[in-house]
Order: C-alpha cells, then structure tokens, then sequence
C-alpha cells in the first residue's frame, strides 16, 4: 500500500500477448504499411529515404513471440513483395530488394533474441551497445544484399552497394527500432490522463520551436537545431516518448538533407555525401535515446534505494521511519478526524521461543496480509519494531474507526494461523486507539496515547481494544 504512495517503480513494458494466425496478421498488416510508405519516399535512383520496415518486423518478432513462427516469417516475406509488386516494380527487383531486407530482418533479429528482457526493452546501460551492436549486424547484412542489387538494378559497383546499403540500414534501425523496443504493452498498467505540467511541455516545445527555427532560418547548420531540445526529451521523458520524438526528428532531418542540402554531381545526387549523411544522423538521434535509458536507469535504481529505505524487509509495508514522516503529512494535511492505532500481537516473545523464530517471521507476515484485508486505499499501515504496528486512519470518525478496530481483531483471532510444519497457531491482537479532533498534535504524541491505550488492553486480558481520552481509556 504505501510503496505505491512513496516510490512509483518503472515496470518494462511487456510482450504482446497475440499468438498464431492473428500474430502473423498483424506482422503481415505492419510490414506491408510500412514498405508503401518507404517506397513513397524513395527518390528516383536511390534507396527510401524513409524505410522503417526491417526495423518494425524485427521489433514486432522480438515484442510478439506469437509471431516468431513459419507462419509469422511467411507473412513478412509476402508482405514484402506485395509491396513492391503492387507499386510496379519488377518480379526481378521486388525478390533482390526483399532478399537483401529479409537477411538484415534476419541477422538484426539472431543478436537481438536472447538478450535479457531487461537489456531489450531498454531498461538497462547495457541496451545501447547491444542495440548497436544489431543493428549493424542488420546493416551488414543488407550490405552484402546490396552487393549483389546494385550492380544489377542500379549499375553501381559491389563495393558502392554494400557501403550503401549497410549504412542506410543501420540508419534505419538505429532511428525506428528504440521506439519499438521501449512501447509499452497495450492495456499494460495504464494511467489516467493528465495535464503536463509546463515544465513537462518545456522540452517537447523547445523541440517544436528549434524545428521551425531550422526551417525559418536555413542553411546546413539547421539541420541539428533540434539536438539540444532533444537531449532535454531525453532527461525528461521515457524511453518510448523520447525514442517517437527522436524517429521523427530523425527522418525529417533525413528528408531535409535529401531534399535540400545534399550536393548532386552530373550524374546525380551525390551517394558518398547521403552515406555519410545518414550514417551522422543515425549516430545523433541515438543520443537523446541514450540519455533517456541512463535516466530512466538511475530513476530505476533510485527508486529501488527507496523501497529498501522506506519498506520493511519482511512484511514490506512502511519501516518506521517513513511511517512517521508519511503520517506528519497525513495530520499536517487532514481537514477531519485522524485515528491513530497501536497494535501489538499477543504473547509474541512466546511464540519466538516455543516455535521458533521463522515461525515468527511468518506469524508477522500472515498478520500484515489480514490486516490490510480490512483498510482503505488510503490508510497508513507500518511497523514500529517487533510485533509493534500503528495505522493512521484519516477522515474517520470515533465509530468508524472503532468497526475497523474490530475488523482487524477478529480478523486475526477468529482463524489459527498455520505453520509450516503443519501445525495451527492461534494468536490475538491487543489494540490502543487515539483520535486527532481538533488541535494539532504531533504524531509522536498521537502514537504516545495509542500506547497507553495498547497498555490498558493488554492489562485488561489482551485480545482486546482500548479508546484513549483526555478523561480515562475506556473501551471502544
């Protein structure tokens, strides 16, 4: 309960859950939009200019399980060429360009399979380098197709088409597959939608203005006005946000270039400069992802320090220092009444001593998960020390709190608790209460009265609850 108020710890998104046919479906629906909107963009000559394809497929195998199958590669294959053939290219070209994309599919994907989930989804320092690392193997291996294609489609040379095509493929990838490999699961731990705060807009505005300032102003330098926006989407926001932001900006500098900047020769545009072209900007827009995995990284770590800080080990409910601290938030916030309890599990030093100390532990265990059966979301539950554990309950009168007292005392004494060697344990608890009702108290002195209370019940017999008021303690 109070891990989720103190910490909110990043989750990796998860797999897709589609399997069989429908797998296959969706791998042959995605491949087959992406190659029409690459071959839309490709200039006369020369390769697409946006081609998210070989990318997407291999991140859709890699998020989809369902579709690493016979079936899953047939639909891919066929979507290829669909593609190609609908558009008027040739039997000949459609089979060399598929061939040289399915081997890069292919080769992308063997580095990338059994990596940790942790790694693959961008959820750890290591995701970079291996990211790289297949997708230059993609690049390669559309190198050594484009080896054999450009000769024969283009009237290149080898060596040209393999320079070619390896860059222009491992720029693809660098640019599309982060925003795959960091999308989180549909339907996979959903928030309610808010308003970004200003500072949460800042960076995505300063994208936007740096962008337009690039067109507005011109000239070859403009094509990296959006670096230093970006690198502060990097700081500021996840890795999937961060990686949408960087493949667009990524392909409209690519388009700048190509469109634009890029110098031409009398037999065209100029190959060497649109290798190296696309090969800087692939290596650029990969740094603002980087950042956004080294923050999220440390957010990650950061978190987990305060799970381990605030949360006690065995029960992990709040420690008793982010008890006191949450609960001087909840008095110092609180526009009713605030309830304090004192619980305390009966004879529990016998217990340790009859069955022993991991008898013990699990006694506390079983305790918590029975009396978090009976709060509210937004009741403070922690352990003081030993067998020692307060509730804050706020807006909640005397009665109210007087029927979740009680729920919580039958809740643990009306079933024995069993032990792992079999045997049953029946146990109680004893219960001290104190109630906020107007002046502001400190929660310390809050905690002080449910004490004497707590006191009062185990004198009075135990397996009971007791009121503190400023006149005597008395039952609830």
């Amino acid at each position: 309960m109070l891990s989720s108020q103190i910490v909110k710890a990043q989750q990796a998104p998860a797999n897709l859950p589609l399997n069989g046919p429908a797998a296959a479906g969706v791998l042959a629906v995605v491949v087959f939009t992406a190659c029409i909107l690459g071959i839309w963009t490709r200039p006369i000559g020369l390769l697409a200019t946006f081609w998210p394809a070989n990318a997407l497929m291999v991140g859709i195998l890699l998020r989809l399980p369902g579709s690493r199958t016979v079936s899953g590669w047939i639909a891919g294959a066929l979507a290829f060429l669909a593609a190609d053939l609908l558009t008027g290219s040739s039997l000949q070209k459609a089979v060399l360009l598929n061939g040289a994309n399915l081997a890069s599919i292919t080769a992308a994907f063997l580095v990338l399979r059994r990596l940790p989930s942790s790694v693959l989804l961008l959820k750890d320092q290591a995701s970079i380098p291996y990211l790289l690392l297949g997708s230059l193997a993609g690049g390669i291996a559309a190198g050594f197709g484009g080896m054999i294609a450009n000769p024969i489609l283009f009237g290149g040379s080898a060596k040209a088409g393999w320079e070619f095509w390896c860059v222009t493929e491992l720029a693809n990838f660098v640019t599309v597959l982060p925003l795959i490999l960091g999308a989180p699961a549909p339907f996979a731990n959903q928030q309610p939608f808010r308003r970004p705060t200003l500072r949460e807009f800042a960076p995505f505005a300063a994208l936007c203005l740096s962008g337009l300032a690039g067109v507005v102003i011109g000239g070859p330098g403009a094509i990296v006005f959006v670096v230093p926006a970006l690198l502060w989407c990097g700081l500021t926001y996840s890795v999937f946000v961060t990686a949408l932001l960087t493949t667009v900006s990524g392909y409209w500098i690519m388009s700048q270039l190509v469109m634009v900047y890029l110098p031409t020769t009398d037999q065209g545009t100029d190959s060497f400069s649109l290798v190296s072209y696309r090969l800087g900007v692939s290596l650029l827009v990969l740094s603002p992802v980087m950042q956004a995995v080294l923050s999220a990284t440390r957010r990650s770590a950061i978190a987990g320090l305060e799970t381990v800080a605030n949360l006690d080990p065995l029960t992990h409910i709040a420690n008793r220092r982010a008890f006191m601290a949450r609960a001087e938030e909840l008095l110092s916030g609180a526009t009713g009444n605030v309830l304090v309890l004192m619980m305390d599990i009966d004879h529990f030093k016998r217990i340790n001593d009859n069955f022993g100390h991991a008898a013990g532990d699990a006694v506390l265990i079983e305790f918590v998960h029975r009396v978090k059966r009976c709060l509210r979301s937004c009741d403070l539950f922690g352990r003081l020390g030993g067998e020692e554990f307060a509730l804050v309950i706020p807006d909640c009168s005397m009665r109210q709190g007087c029927m979740i007292a009680e729920r919580i005392r039958q809740a643990i004494s009306s079933e024995a608790m069993l032990l792992a060697d079999g045997r049953y344990l029946p146990i109680t608890v004893s219960i001290g209460m104190a109630a906020l009702r107007g002046d502001r108290i400190a929660i310390h002195e809050l905690l002080q009265q449910a004490d004497q209370a707590l006191y009062a019940a185990k004198d009075a017999g135990r397996n009971r609850i007791e009121l503190f008021t400023p006149e005597q303690i008395r039952d609830c």
